[in-house]
């Protein structure tokens, strides 16, 4: 078909050309309308599934932080339990060498001075059955030129034993023993040949009656209207407890097997039963808490000289008591130990406290000015008008339990765990040898507590200073392990009051004295589990202060209780001056009461060595 130019269209033509354009460019743009609204809905959805992935990658990044963090949670508590683990197993290696293993861990200085030398470090009689035993293994056999042969047995030790009844037993001739064999003569007797024995005697039981005379006057009948005489009892000595049984040497045996052997009640009755007497359990209990009347004024006496001393020694322990007021039966309790230092009176002194608050011993030592040895135990912190000292065998336990957790090997003596018990022993040691050097001058009170005092500022101070300069310096390099870690941040962070015995030439390096008065308590508490009632407690605390100071004082505690309970029981009871006479650490005291001294006994096994 031919394109007609436009000039030669008409009107109609351009019209409907007009008129078709039209509607083709309506269409159009209809259709692009169309188009751009799909589009923009297309975008429009774009968007919204942009803005879901923006929300979507947002909450993955939100997500990944968690986790992170989730991640760093569990990884710190993974440390914290390693930390923990690794805790339980340190504790469990020390239960495990403390039931299985030497407690002495030899570790010499210099192939000359090992722990074995530091006094009260360890049993006494362990290291003495020890040095028995090795001399024994070096001496098995003695060589001369000629042969060699077997060590004779030592002779038996004896004692003079003078001071003791001797009973006589004379044997009768047996018929026919008298007939001489030579020429048949009957024969008499020249002389004696006599061998003496010590004998034991089993305890006796028996009934003292005491007869007190009632006198009656006649008289009085013819003078009286009633015809009624006159009666009057003599004076007589008071029983302990008006209407019980018990007398005082009963009773001192009691408290001597309870408290000073360890022997519970319920062992002591099953003990007396067997020498066919009767004395039941809750009897002995009762006698002994009823013994508290007359005990108690002596316990306020003793403390108020410890009171008054400038040095004082403490320590606490667990117990049990099973009707506490608003506790349970499960709950710990504790018994507080003070002391005097070993240059005064020996005084030991318990007491009970249903608590370990620190409100215990501000309560105790209440008017006590001073300085208090202890370990690091922050509750004597509360007692007013105290200088703390604390214990060095305290800190040199710490470092000696870190060794024993070490593997067997070639390191192990070289360990820093050995170099720290080396150096600290070495601190003993010259302590002790300066202490050495003042009892052999012969110095006593003042002037030996001043040349202790100089001689520790001279020599300890500089080897006190340097130990504490190394273990700053070993401090990071043991960060990660508990034990050595914590030893060593204890004696840092206690430094000033572990070294401030070197100040003072009374005050005492450790605290170890105290410790062995809490050992009796903690022998018969593994066999007396509890107390009943506090009351058993507190009875319990005044007779293990007797009896602690009895020994200290080298008094015999069965002796001297059946010497004081027949005298108080006659006794005003408020009258301090005669309460002093019966003090453990009383001159006052018969012999009959006393120990023998060890330099005593020495002397007369010397004796007889030369007899």
């Amino acid at each position: 078909m031919a394109v007609k130019d436009i000039n030669d269209l008409s009107f109609d033509e351009l019209k409907q050309l007009y008129i078709s354009d039209h509607s083709f460019m309506f269409d159009k743009i209809s259709e692009l309308q169309q188009t751009n609204a799909a589009l923009c809905t297309e975008n429009k959805d774009l968007k919204e599934d942009n803005a879901k992935k923006d929300a979507y990658i947002e909450k993955i990044e939100q997500e990944k932080v968690d986790l992170k963090e989730t991640n760093t949670e569990l990884q710190n508590s993974v440390d914290g339990l390693s930390q923990q683990l690794m805790k339980l197993n340190e504790e469990y290696q020390l239960l495990k060498a403390a039931k299985y293993q030497s407690q002495q861990n030899k570790l010499k200085i210099s192939d000359q001075l090992s722990l074995y030398d530091i006094p009260g470090l360890f049993n006494e009689a362990e290291i003495e059955a020890r040095k028995a035993e090795e001399k024994d293994e070096e001496e098995e056999y003695i060589t001369v030129p000629e042969h060699t042969r077997k060590k004779s047995k030592p002779k038996e030790k004896h004692i003079d034993y003078s001071d003791l009844e001797r009973v006589i037993e004379t044997l009768p001739v047996p018929e026919g023993e008298d007939i001489c064999e030579v020429c048949g003569a009957k024969m008499h007797i020249k002389k004696y040949d006599e061998q003496t024995e010590l004998v034991y005697e089993p305890a006796r039981f028996y009934l003292r009656v005491t007869r007190i005379p009632v006198l009656e006057c006649v008289e009085c009948q013819s003078l009286n209207e009633e015809g009624k005489s006159s009666y009057h009892m003599v004076s007589h000595p008071n029983k302990l407890f008006k209407g019980s049984i018990v007398s005082p040497e009963l009773l001192a045996y009691i408290m001597d097997m309870k408290y000073n052997y360890g022997i519970p009640f319920h062992s002591l009755e099953k003990l007396i039963y067997q020498q066919g007497v009767v004395v039941p359990k809750a009897n002995m209990a009762n006698w002994v808490i009823a013994s508290i009347k007359y005990l108690k004024p002596l316990y306020d006496i003793m403390k108020k000289d410890l009171i008054s001393s400038k040095y004082l020694q403490a320590d606490e322990t667990t117990t049990q008591v099973l009707n506490e007021e608003n506790k349970a039966a499960t709950t710990k309790s504790y018994m507080f130990v003070y002391r005097s230092i070993k240059y005064n009176k020996p005084i030991v002194l318990y007491d009970y406290s249903p608590t370990r608050a620190g409100e215990a011993p501000k309560e105790f030592l209440k008017g006590f000015e001073g300085y208090l040895v202890t370990d690091a135990y922050p509750g004597y912190n509360k007692v007013d008008n105290i200088v703390r000292c604390m214990c060095n065998v305290h800190a040199l336990r710490k470092f000696k339990d870190a060794y024993k957790l070490l593997p067997k090997g070639e390191g192990r003596k070289t360990s820093d765990e050995a170099k720290a018990i080396v150096k600290y022993d070495e601190i003993f040691h010259e302590d002790h040898k300066i202490e050495d050097a003042a009892n052999k001058k012969h110095l006593k009170g003042e002037a030996k507590a001043k040349y202790i005092q100089k001689r520790r500022k001279e020599v300890i101070e500089p080897l006190f200073d340097k130990f504490l300069a190394w273990l700053k310096e070993i401090q990071m390099k043991n960060a990660g392990r508990s034990t050595m870690s914590g030893a060593i941040y204890y004696t840092l962070h206690n430094a000033e009051e572990l070294k401030r015995f070197i100040d003072d030439g009374y005050l005492p390096m450790d605290n170890s004295s105290t410790e062995r008065a809490v050992r009796p308590f903690a022998v018969v508490r593994n066999r007396c589990k509890f107390y009943v009632s506090p009351k058993g407690a507190e009875a319990s605390a005044l007779i293990y202060s007797m009896i602690i100071t009895c020994l200290e004082n080298r008094i015999q505690p069965y002796m001297y209780f059946t010497y004081i309970l027949e005298k108080l029981a006659n006794m005003d009871l408020t009258n301090e001056d005669e309460l002093r006479e019966l003090l453990p650490y009383s001159d006052t005291l018969p012999n009959s009461t006393k120990i023998k001294s060890k330099k005593e006994i020495d002397r007369l096994l010397k004796q007889n060595d030369q007899s």
